[in-house]
């Protein structure tokens, strides 16, 4: 049974990409990484889950461990601002790693790979 890398949803045999994270599946569920303790290491923050979960898929890709830790707050006075605050957190010995894979991302440096750049008939490059 497939699995989504960066959220360890299983899948039916067929799908090829999670629909939440929009990350290819892969064949054997992710290994749990060790839960993170006080040791682990923030390297980035995010304001939306979806936005956490593609960059654990990253991470997840290039073999970094990697969990999130999200602190939903509710700013006063009214009307209220709904914050997220969700932190990426690597084990320290991976931080520079995580930071470069991350940088590279947002600089648009990432290609995905050329299976997730097929096209089908009648589709789009990354439809499946």
């Amino acid at each position: 049974m497939p699995f989504c890398p960066a959220c360890g949803v299983e899948y039916r045999e067929g799908f090829t990409r999670c629909s939440e994270c929009d990350v290819a599946l892969v064949a054997e569920a992710p290994p749990e990484p060790p839960p993170p303790g006080p040791e682990w290491a923030p390297v980035a923050s995010f304001v939306t889950a979806e936005e956490a979960g593609l960059a654990r898929g990253l991470l997840a890709g290039v073999g970094i461990p990697s969990a999130v830790v999200d602190r939903h707050v509710v700013e006063m006075p009214v009307p209220q601002v709904d914050t997220a605050r969700i932190t990426l957190l690597v084990p320290p010995e991976q931080v520079a790693a995580a930071t470069t894979v991350l940088d590279r991302a947002e600089a648009g440096e990432v290609m995905l790979p050329e299976e997730d750049l097929e096209v089908e008939p009648g589709g789009q490059e990354g439809d499946r």
